[in-house]
């Protein structure tokens, strides 16, 4: 095997091991999602942006909550989990506008854009 086969194949490797889950970690029920999500912190440094999915007082539900570097708030209830095993989908709606947001679970991480054109990792603190 030559070095530029061994360099892809190595890349295609290191791709696709980037987005499996925690080994051991399986998300089969809305109630584990819900359960490994509670407390946990995600932070991209890019965007300056924390996102957190817990019990929202205010809504008197769970939801996301992402939180920008000038501690601005912004929730998103109704949040529909899809649990695929080793990820999960979350999304919800903003109570105030209707828009739509989530993001793809992979544990240690969570995705942002999953197949747009940009997309945005996020990263357990």
């Amino acid at each position: 095997m030559n070095h530029s086969i061994a360099l892809k194949t190595l890349m295609l490797v290191l791709t696709f091991g980037t987005f499996t889950g925690v080994k051991g970690q399986s998300f089969r029920t809305d109630a584990e999602v819900q359960q490994y999500m509670d407390g946990k912190t995600y932070y991209n440094s890019e965007l300056k942006i924390r996102l957190q999915y817990g019990y929202i007082s205010s809504y008197n539900t769970y939801g996301i909550m992402s939180v920008n570097q000038y501690g601005d708030k912004y929730f998103f209830i109704n949040v529909d989990i899809s649990p695929y095993g080793s990820f999960a989908d979350l999304f919800g709606m903003s109570p105030s506008d209707g828009r739509d947001f989530g993001f793809r679970l992979y544990g240690n991480k969570l995705v942002v854009g999953r197949g747009e054109s940009r997309e945005y990792v996020f990263f357990l603190e």
